[in-house]
């Protein structure tokens, strides 16, 4: 376990006695039985059960178990190794934000013996990832009040996920590091022509951070997809599998291989001024 959970009620570190962790002012959480643990408060959750459905985190985590994505996660692990510094891995501290069903975090932790620890709002995510393992960090938690104590981080990883900039800046050290990885507009687009009459493109500026970008770039593979399966939980892991219109649910039984597009963009973010 790390030596830098943060009380979400006073923010005071938490030491773990037995099965319980505590602060100073003895506000208490129990790690759960599978061995994550809760430090989700009421107000900082919007419905009982905040987060992806479990539909959608079953659909996840089996397709990334297909390895698909392994690209990706690949990026992401050879990123952290090289704005690792002088710091020796093992003695890196990284927080996987919006860690979901955990493949990712297990993933990086499989590559990097560092401390590492996964975040995420939903209780089933975080309890479907602590079966990867017990020696990673499992974190019911809110992006916008992140149970961490302050500057104790080297990088936070964000992997389609919503971030809080400020949340960002007080957890990560000097010169910690933010890897970003958002959706470009061809990500999926063979999903969008199929499902939408129009393909409306969004602007990202809203999901970009005002911080020193150190490094950014655009990763684009198209990665064939040969059983129905793998298609289908791919596509019940987007938000486009919940705006399939009446007249168009036909294209699921036409679902039995596809090629799909993988568009994204990583960021990489200095945080040297975030102790400024």
């Amino acid at each position: 376990m790390n030596n830098y959970l943060a009380c979400p009620k006073c923010h005071e570190p938490l030491s773990l006695e037995n099965r319980t962790y505590r602060c100073l002012n003895n506000h208490c959480y129990d790690l759960a039985k599978s061995g994550y643990i809760n430090l989700l408060l009421n107000p900082d959750k919007a419905t009982t059960n905040p987060g992806d459905s479990k539909e959608s985190l079953i659909a996840r985590r089996d397709y990334l178990n297909s390895h698909h994505y392994d690209s990706i996660l690949d990026q992401v692990i050879q990123l952290i190794k090289k704005y690792a510094g002088s710091t020796e891995l093992n003695d890196l501290n990284i927080l996987d934000l919006g860690c979901g069903e955990g493949y990712y975090t297990y993933g990086m932790y499989q590559s990097i013996p560092a401390n590492i620890s996964g975040l995420d709002i939903s209780k089933i995510g975080v309890n479907m990832a602590s079966k990867y393992s017990k020696d990673i960090t499992w974190i019911v938690g809110n992006s916008k009040n992140i149970p961490i104590i302050d500057h104790s981080l080297d990088f936070v990883t964000a992997l389609f996920t919503v971030v809080n900039q400020s949340e960002l800046e007080r957890v990560l050290k000097e010169n910690g590091k933010i890897i970003h990885v958002t959706a470009n507009s061809n990500h999926l687009i063979e999903f969008k022509q199929m499902i939408y009459d129009e393909i409306i493109e969004k602007s990202d500026k809203f999901i970009r951070l005002d911080l020193p970008i150190v490094e950014q770039y655009d990763f684009t593979k198209k990665e064939l997809i040969e059983n129905r399966e793998d298609v289908l939980n791919l596509l019940k892991m987007t938000p486009h599998y919940y705006h399939i219109s009446t007249h168009k649910r036909h294209i699921l039984d036409e679902l039995d291989s596809l090629e799909i597009t993988i568009d994204i963009k990583i960021t990489v973010y200095d945080a040297m001024e975030s102790l400024l």
